[in-house]
């Protein structure tokens, strides 16, 4: 890390800090994250020369993912075959969210076709953006609606659920330190990240800096061979990493630029989360899940951001998690790979 990245993330990270303090005094959920990432926006916006070490948010993503892996347990693998009718529902929500979402982005937006397609997956942030703009679309249009999709649903879907929806979800109280006696699970929580992380790298999974880690954390817990968990102070600091590094995303873009493309993705949003949310009403009984879980299982949101809403609010961990691990790899592998297709049969 040069001296001038160093001193760039230091800066970001305390403003980070003090927007993630903010919203820790008011008790806001989630309060670290969308802290920094809101007042990060701000200041990305304004044309401060900020950023994070990509490294960095890798790490704490991986603390995040052995966190999430974690809030497994051996019960999880009873819940497997029961979650396979969650899978049906999952998999229909991405159809019929991309669909609906392509033809607003197309008469609302006025988007080409590519730049549409793209723009309309309910997820893949990097890939769509990376991809959309070889096959000939605005890059910048599709990178701008997929960060503005996680900011919206990291800004609302947590105040939501803390402050307008009743749920049965049940938080875990960790401390903010560990003790001597956590030092062992410690460890191995560390092995698991590390050989998650690495893991992860080699089979090519999708965030495999979040999956590798979650995976390997999981079956340890599910084992009964670990029942630790990381200290409060180690998740709060992966918070504070993630939301400052969302808010960056919008670096270099002018203020009518984030206007234009706010309201497009709020009308665009907000259907698909009409539709995940009716689907969750209507499939509840049929996947065992509760509403609330649905809910946030089906959302479009970023895999390491819904799952943090969902460890913070206590609501379906395991199942939210699984369910975006599964709806961020089918999207990244089939998407990209179906455009020739739809090209072909798309004339619109």
């Amino acid at each position: 890390m040069t001296q001038k990245i160093l001193l760039k993330t230091i800066k970001s990270l305390a403003f980070g800090a003090i927007g993630g303090g903010i919203f820790f005094y008011f008790d806001l959920p989630l309060a670290w994250m969308m802290g920094s990432m809101c007042l990060l926006t701000v200041l990305s916006v304004k044309g401060m020369d900020l950023a994070v070490y990509p490294p960095l948010r890798q790490v704490m993503t991986s603390v995040l993912g052995v966190m999430l892996g974690s809030s497994f347990s051996p019960d999880t693998l009873n819940n497997l075959m029961v979650w396979g009718n969650g899978l049906v529902i999952l998999m229909l929500s991405v159809v019929l969210s991309m669909t609906a979402a392509y033809f607003y982005f197309r008469t609302v937006g006025g988007f080409d076709r590519t730049t549409a397609y793209f723009s309309s997956a309910p997820g893949g942030f990097n890939v769509m953006y990376e991809v959309g703009e070889a096959k000939g679309g605005d890059g910048r249009k599709i990178a701008l609606i997929h960060a503005t999709r996680v900011l919206l649903l990291v800004m609302t879907v947590p105040l939501v659920f803390r402050y307008g929806v009743q749920t049965q979800g049940q938080t875990t109280e960790l401390p903010l330190f560990g003790t001597l006696e956590d030092l062992p699970g410690y460890g191995w929580l560390l092995v698991a990240a590390i050989v998650g992380y690495v893991a992860g790298k080699k089979l090519k999974f999708p965030a495999y800096h979040l999956m590798g880690p979650l995976l390997v954390a999981a079956l340890f817990e599910m084992s009964g061979f670990i029942t630790a968990k990381p200290p409060m102070v180690l998740v709060y600091l992966a918070q504070l990493v993630i939301g400052s590094a969302i808010g960056l995303r919008f670096l270099g873009t002018s203020v009518s630029q984030i206007r234009n493309i706010i309201l497009l993705s709020i009308g665009s949003t907000g259907i698909m989360m009409i539709i995940a949310t009716t689907l969750a009403f209507l499939a509840t009984s049929f996947t065992g899940i509760s509403v609330a879980g649905l809910v946030l299982a089906l959302s479009p949101g970023g895999l390491a951001e819904m799952s943090l809403v969902a460890l913070a609010l206590g609501i379906d961990v395991a199942f939210v998690s699984i369910m975006h691990v599964i709806r961020i790899a089918v999207i990244i592998a089939v998407i990209p790979v179906l455009y020739p297709l739809f090209k072909k049969i798309v004339r619109d």
